[in-house]
């Protein structure tokens, strides 16, 4: 617990000496993938996410500063001047409009809901597609459609998430592997399905339980059930729980991180479980966290997409739904692990990304992953994982 409370102090440290104050907000260099220094908006590793982290900080100190930060950055990032991808939950800016949301909510500010009302009505005028998946395809715009309709309860948002939800449907191939999609069209992203949460099937099957939660809707729930009996079929036994081979019918192990691997789709089995009333998903869930503790720090990292915070994400779930406290000492001490990796520079304390040497303040691949996480165990089961 220690270390998590020090650790998002230090993280909001960080943050705040890095930000540059701009005409039109804050912005931050961040590091995109390659490792090169950019200014981006997108949630991935861009500037998009930091508002998360800034709002809910300022949540739980009464931070005004975080508070401004926060606005600041979203301005920046909102600008008509921010060119890209205008869809799209970590990589368009369908996840600057989810910061604007979460932000909204958090500041009791209902006037910031017209950022979210003008990316939705991108969502609901184009056609879906031609990406799946849910880091930046139709899955991710279908659950920001759906977090959107919770918060106005205007019905326009949750028929485009119906929308997305019968697009997804028709993209589903069902042959003796079971049932799965391509992470985009054509197969622009790869001919081979893949199983994790960031590309795969898993992110689909988590978004159309959360459809379903919303609209009690069988069908949803159908379907999700088929792709969740499909990864159930590709499990493979790993020290001790279940992994999953980033690609539909591999047998090679290679990775257990959020983006691909047991943490990701951990996360989604325990989701269905809750939602779909379903032990045996259950059971699922917990040999996912069984691979997970035991692959421990194996990136060497602490972000949210490869390193040990996305893994410990859900030891966090796992705990909110059970109460059980091993998994709660779990997440505390990744997140002490976690910690070990904050770097005292001459200008001050710095959070490094995956390559040594490189610091970075966003979402995915920075210090405001990471900070969120600490923030979680601030409050252990009351604060949400924003982004799924």
């Amino acid at each position: 617990m220690e270390a998590a409370i020090a650790g998002a102090h230090s993280v909001y440290r960080f943050i705040e000496r890095t930000a540059e104050k701009v005409p039109d907000g804050f912005r931050w260099q961040t590091i995109d993938y390659q490792n090169k220094p950019h200014y981006h908006f997108e949630v991935f590793n861009g500037c998009g996410g930091i508002s998360l982290f800034l709002a809910q900080y300022a949540s739980l100190t009464d931070s005004a500063t975080a508070l401004d930060m926060a606005a600041g950055a979203n301005r920046w990032c909102s600008s008509p001047e921010r060119q890209g991808h205008r869809r799209g939950l970590l990589t368009g800016k369908t996840g600057v409009a989810r910061s604007w949301l979460h932000l909204s909510q958090i500041a009791q500010r209902p006037d910031y809901l017209n950022y979210c009302a003008e990316n939705a009505q991108i969502l609901l005028t184009e056609d879906p597609g031609p990406v799946t998946d849910l880091m930046g395809g139709t899955a991710s715009n279908g659950l920001y459609l759906l977090r959107l309709w919770q918060a106005t309860d205007d019905r326009r948002y949750l028929d485009g998430a119906i929308r997305n939800g019968g697009w997804l449907a028709e993209q589903l191939v069902r042959d003796e592997r079971g049932c799965h999609c391509l992470a985009a069209l054509g197969g622009a992203l790869g001919n081979t399905p893949n199983l994790g949460v960031a590309h795969g099937i898993s992110g689909v099957a988590h978004y159309l339980v959360l459809l379903f939660a919303a609209t009690q809707d069988q069908t949803w729930a159908g379907l999700a059930r088929e792709i969740l009996d499909t990864l159930v079929r590709h499990a493979i036994p790993d020290r001790g729980g279940l992994n999953w081979s980033p690609g539909l019918g591999s047998t090679e192990l290679s990775r257990c991180q959020w983006s691909h691997g047991a943490p990701g789709i951990g996360l989604v089995f325990a989701k269905a479980s809750e939602l779909l009333d379903e032990p045996s998903y259950w059971d699922v869930a917990l040999k996912c966290g069984v691979t997970t503790y035991a692959y421990g720090d194996f990136r060497h990292n602490a972000t949210q997409c490869i390193g040990l915070t996305g893994c410990g994400e859900l030891f966090v779930e796992l705990f909110r739904i059970s109460r059980d406290q091993q998994w709660l000492e779990r997440a505390r001490e990744f997140a002490a692990l976690a910690y070990a990796y904050r770097v005292e520079l001459p200008e001050g304390e710095a959070w490094p990304i995956d390559e040594p040497g490189l610091y970075s303040a966003d979402y995915m691949y920075g210090a405001a992953g990471i900070g969120h996480y600490f923030l979680r165990l601030w409050q252990p089961g009351e604060i949400a994982i924003p982004l799924m």
